[in-house]
């Protein structure tokens, strides 16, 4: 005889509730919006995988509902599936959904651009000039935007592009008062977190920062500045796993994004997936051959896995295009002094000594060449330097 599954109180009311919500909606509603609105409870009662198989049904009685393939790609992208949610965001925007594109989310002069100021009086009208690019430029943008605000105070955009042209200036303290004033007004605007979000990243409050864009997340907005920037407070908050996730959904969408494809080969160096990451820095070495810092993040991969001979050439690729690039030469040093070859190590070390005498970096690796040379006076002589520089 199997034993009867006991629920708590809490347990039987839930399901009291999902019993009677389910009836009902079963009988006013068509199964689409059955599985819409079932999918909405799950989702809000926590119970995601039930919200996810429930919209899935919802999109296959009405496959052109953009709203739909929204919600699923959200979901599947708090799960890990990336490919999935990539494909589920492209169809929403097939089938015409807005994701809100945030024009001024970390891009000050476009948002300058598209602050066209309406009338500020009956008798005259204000227009950003054309050419917003200069600090001259900017200045001006400042003042047509104060000028809205004195005739509207609760206009959303000259609040919104009056607290970019602050990011521009550096002010965040300043611009994150002005969001707030726009977060009061618009609570529901995902664009008011994208931009409070870059200002707390900027002053170092990474945690805030992540909090404003896991809100803007919430209010239906995913593109791919969202999920870079989101990214670049994980990984200053050390959840480098998480990062991966963003800058993986963000190259979907993106697939030809330097910047991506290097913050994501970052993220998995750190998690000592090193060939994954290599793959990552050799796919944007396709469209830029020639960025060094590229190839740097290659050699370091090779170097990794102990392939210290092509890690080196691939140094030297980077060396012809800068010579003088402390960081490739520290690490050419490096692999250099692995394969026992320590008077070429030092020559890079001293390379940068040269250019960068107060680099504490380089006086520590020097060190070790000496340790392993068995030097120990030079040693201890660049270590005390290093120390010094601290």
């Amino acid at each position: 005889m199997t034993s009867p599954v006991i629920f708590n109180k809490k347990e039987t009311a839930f399901r009291q509730k999902v019993s009677i919500f389910t009836f009902t909606i079963k009988k006013l509603f068509s199964p689409a919006t059955f599985h819409t609105m079932a999918g909405a409870f799950y989702e809000t009662a926590g119970s995601e995988d039930k919200a996810l198989y429930h919209y899935t049904q919802a999109v296959l009685m009405a496959p052109d509902n953009a709203h739909l393939h929204f919600k699923i790609g959200h979901l599947q992208y708090k799960h890990g599936l990336i490919k999935q949610a990539a494909d589920s965001f492209r169809r929403a925007a097939l089938f015409g959904l807005d994701p809100a594109p945030v024009h001024w989310a970390g891009n000050v002069t476009e948002a300058i651009e598209v602050a066209e100021v309406a009338e500020v009086t009956e008798e005259e009208d204000v227009v950003i000039p054309e050419d917003n690019r200069t600090s001259d430029n900017l200045q001006e943008a400042m003042s047509c935007c104060q000028q809205m605000l004195k005739t509207d105070p609760k206009n959303i955009e000259a609040l919104m592009n009056l607290g970019l042209c602050y990011i521009s200036n550096q002010d965040y303290n300043s611009a994150l008062s002005l969001f707030a004033k726009a977060v009061q007004l618009k609570p529901g605007n995902p664009a008011v977190f994208i931009n409070m979000g870059l200002c707390h990243n900027n002053l170092g409050q990474y945690q805030d920062a992540l909090n404003c864009y896991t809100r803007a997340e919430k209010l239906g907005l995913i593109n791919v500045e969202l999920l870079n920037n989101k990214g670049f407070s994980l990984v200053e908050l050390g959840h480098i796993d998480k990062a991966l996730v963003c800058y993986s959904l963000a190259l979907e969408l993106n697939p030809d994004d330097l910047t991506l494809a290097s913050n994501k080969g970052t993220c998995l160096f750190k998690l000592g997936r090193h060939m994954e990451a290599m793959e990552c820095f050799d796919q944007a070495l396709q469209t830029h051959p020639t960025d060094t810092t590229l190839l740097n993040n290659k050699g370091l991969c090779l170097d990794a896995v102990g392939r210290y001979s092509d890690a080196l050439e691939i140094y030297e690729q980077a060396l012809e295009l800068e010579p003088d690039n402390s960081l490739v030469l520290i690490n050419k040093g490096s692999s250099l002094s692995k394969l026992k070859s320590y008077e070429e190590s030092l020559d890079c070390f001293n390379q940068v000594i040269e250019n960068e005498p107060n680099n504490r970096e380089v006086w520590s690796y020097k060190a070790l060449v000496f340790e392993k040379l068995g030097q120990s006076q030079e040693a201890v002589n660049c270590y005390n330097k290093a120390l010094g520089l601290q």
